[in-house]
């Protein structure tokens, strides 16, 4: 950290500054005093190679608590120079009378101009670490000096001048070297001002809000702001929110209140549905003058829905021509945060050697705000010949699944026919028609999503054989998700 200011001026001043000479003097009859707050310990070196009689003075080695430290003057004077230079940076320079002047180098600022008087403990500045040759380490260079030619402004330097050792409360500090010296500032009578400005105090922000959002919906947001030390609340300091990132970012503010909870409300949410259906949110306090800033992030479920739906498929392993009839026509899964409907063409007609059936239809239709899904498969007729079975007739289905985040529910509507003999239908899930050992027939199947929150994929007629038929009239399924 040496600090050679008067060393490294460059031109004519650097010349005159090389030519001050440099001596010891008899104690002054002025009492000058540390410049630096009453009680407060500062380290002193004077780099004996070079530096000496000028000081270099820090709080600690490390220098915390340095920049930024309340500079006061050691004793009454008036302001002489005050002033930016390139090498030394901010500087001041007060003659003390008796033909003696002290030096401030670096400073961070300067609370006093050219002519001011100043008394024993008024703030005149704040130590720093500006000009090229403080190498960005923050410190107070200090000089004292006595005007040799006693012309009464004895300018930095000014050829003629003598920078002497300095003297504190009564203590001379001279011959220090290298070797750091502890001293406490005496400087107790004066008034220095208001003093440094405290450290912001350190604060956590926790996000409390929302933890699941749904599109089309208001997403309610919430935070505690909390001093990290004491784990106190921050009152009326504003917090912003931020939903998702980029071009589709929402944002809102809130205000603490006495318990430092901040809330505020996203309008209508809105955000891309992603394969891990989640949404950054990140809560943030700027901070200020008491507090430091601090921030809190969250990954929210975004609600969303799937729906699928078909009308018809079958599997039947015939000896000579199985029969194999995939999902027709079929929605395929969607899966979606948004409001929309999956409808493809309808099927005019499927036709097999054990089973034909005419104009079946599939549809998926989604919202949002909060986010549903219903899955509907119709069918209009439907005849099964299964060898050892009877025929099997099905007409006028309709097969419906609707799920949301607060439930899930299922319906059926057919007519049913066995052998030619109508078969009375109850209006309670998975009904089943005895068909004795040659195969089982379920009407209204329900079976839940377990993937799901909620979730139930209804089945109008469901037949299974145990030569391994299996199919299926109606299919719908529906279900939501990370609605928590």
């Amino acid at each position: 950290m040496k600090s050679r200011i008067a060393m490294v001026l460059g031109g004519a001043l650097a010349a005159c500054a090389l030519s001050m000479p440099t001596a010891s003097a008899a104690e002054p009859p002025i009492d000058f005093q540390l410049p630096f707050t009453c009680g407060q310990e500062w380290q002193i070196n004077s780099y004996a190679d070079d530096h000496a009689p000028a000081l270099d003075l820090v709080r600690e080695p490390d220098q915390v608590g340095t920049e930024g430290a309340l500079l006061i003057a050691p004793a009454d004077g008036v302001v002489n120079q005050s002033f930016e230079h390139e090498n030394a940076g901010n500087m001041i320079q007060i003659d003390h009378g008796n033909g003696y002047f002290t030096t401030y180098i670096h400073l961070q600022s300067r609370s006093v101009k050219e002519g001011d008087t100043v008394k024993q403990g008024q703030e005149i500045g704040r130590v720093g670490k500006t000009g090229e040759t403080s190498n960005g380490h923050p410190h107070l260079h200090f000089e004292m000096a006595i005007d040799a030619d006693n012309d009464g402004r004895a300018t930095w330097g000014e050829v003629g001048s003598e920078r002497v050792n300095a003297w504190f409360d009564g203590v001379e500090y001279g011959g220090i070297g290298k070797t750091w010296r502890n001293v406490a500032s005496k400087n107790c009578d004066g008034d220095p001002g208001p003093g440094p400005d405290p450290e912001p105090e350190a604060t956590t922000l926790a996000y409390t809000g929302d933890k699941s959002i749904s599109n089309g919906s208001d997403a309610e947001f919430s935070a505690v702001l909390k001093t990290e030390d004491s784990d106190e609340p921050v009152e009326g300091r504003e917090v912003t929110f931020e939903l998702g990132s980029g071009d589709t970012a929402q944002t809102c503010d809130g205000k603490t209140d006495a318990k430092g909870t901040a809330t505020c409300t996203v309008k209508v949410a809105d955000q891309a549905l992603t394969d891990d259906a989640t949404v950054s949110l990140a809560a943030a306090f700027a901070g200020d003058d008491e507090y430091k800033k601090s921030e809190d992030t969250e990954k929210l479920k975004l609600q969303h829905v799937e729906g699928r739906s078909y009308g018809l498929t079958a599997k039947v392993p015939l000896p000579l021509l199985p029969v194999g009839i995939d999902p027709t026509p079929d929605t395929g899964t969607v899966r979606t945060a948004e409001a929309e409907t999956k409808s493809p063409p309808c099927a005019q007609g499927v036709s097999a050697v054990v089973l034909n059936a005419d104009a079946l239809c599939a549809k998926v239709v989604t919202s949002a705000g909060p986010s549903s899904a219903t899955a509907t498969a119709t069918v209009a007729d439907v005849s099964i010949g299964l060898p050892g079975l009877p025929v099997i007739g099905v007409s006028g289905v309709t097969s419906e699944s609707s799920s949301s985040c607060s439930s899930a529910k299922g319906s059926v509507s057919l007519e049913l026919t066995v052998a030619g003999k109508p078969v009375s239908i109850p209006d309670t899930p998975g009904f089943e028609v005895d068909l004795g050992i040659a195969g089982k027939l379920v009407v209204n199947e329900q079976i839940p999503v377990t993937d799901a929150d909620q979730g139930l994929t209804v089945n109008a007629v469901h037949l299974t054989t145990p030569a391994g038929a299996d199919v299926v009239i109606g299919s719908s399924t529906s279900s939501a998700h990370d609605c928590a």
